[in-house]
């Protein structure tokens, strides 16, 4: 099997990454990076190498893999990128009434007999 020579990123600034001609802004720059390369039509098995000035700072096994991630939301490890966002799940909406002075509150649950 022959080796691919690994992609070149340049990384500036804490959100900035460039590569082949595409660059992005955002709070993971590598990883979006890596989304638009493969969409580019760029092999998903191709290494990554992101470097700020001459020191290598990440090296990404397959952008294919990384395009396939994001940071969790604690910051501390990567999570499968999921598409679609779904939100915390809200309480259900109780009746209310009125106290008479124009506030509402809610009412008890009615137990059934």
């Amino acid at each position: 099997m022959s080796e691919r020579a690994a992609i070149h990123a340049v990384l500036t600034g804490d959100d900035r990454c460039t590569a082949l001609g595409i660059a992005v802004q955002t709070g993971a720059p590598v990883l979006t990076l890596c989304r638009h390369l493969v969409a580019a039509g760029h092999d998903p098995t191709t290494a990554l190498e992101a470097y700020r000035g001459n020191c290598l700072c990440l090296v990404v096994a397959a952008i294919g893999r990384a395009a396939n991630l994001e940071i969790h939301g604690t910051g501390t490890h990567f999570v499968r990128r999921s598409e679609r966002r779904i939100g915390a799940p809200i309480a259900p909406k109780l009746p209310t009434r009125s106290q008479g002075t124009g506030r509402a509150s809610r009412q008890p649950a009615q137990a059934t007999p």
